[in-house]
């Protein structure tokens, strides 16, 4: 073999050999890190949709690193005719946002209430909305669901 020849293959063998020693696969990106990120189904998970008596309470658990905008959760009947009051939701955490300003989060869970009258007719689905994003600065699209409302156990 030609020293050059021996010189290539000792340039190739150090090229590829520095990036597979540069990365550490034993190290767990943290949490809400960008290189970490869970779905968005994964992140803020519908626990549940439940009919109560006076009530339709819709359940989210929001997992850590994650949060919830109270001002990007929406709700509304999928069946004919339904209409719904207003959803009732807790106050959040008030923050500043650089996309939507003074804004309320929620971390960790959140249950929204939709409050039903005597008699009115109850909903057998509903369409969802929400949008969160990661604490590692990465927002999601808004996300849109259509559930079944389940009666009280």
């Amino acid at each position: 073999m030609t020293l050059h020849a021996r010189l290539a293959s000792l340039l190739l063998a150090c090229l590829f050999a520095a990036p597979a020693a540069a990365i550490d696969l034993s190290r767990k990106p943290a949490a809400g890190s960008a290189d970490a990120l869970l779905s968005a189904d994964a992140a803020f998970k519908l626990v549940s949709v439940i009919h109560r008596r006076d009530a339709i309470l819709v359940n989210w658990q929001i997992e850590p690193g994650y949060y919830l905008y109270r001002q990007r959760i929406a709700v509304e009947a999928v069946d004919a005719g339904v209409t719904l009051a207003a959803p009732i939701l807790p106050t959040g955490i008030a923050q500043h946002d650089e996309h939507f300003g003074d804004v309320e989060i929620y971390k960790s869970a959140v249950e929204l209430r939709l409050p039903l009258a005597a008699g009115a007719p109850v909903p057998t689905q509903l369409r969802l909305r929400w949008q969160g994003c990661a604490e590692a600065g990465v927002c999601y699209p808004p996300v849109t669901r259509v559930v079944a409302v389940s009666p009280a156990s």
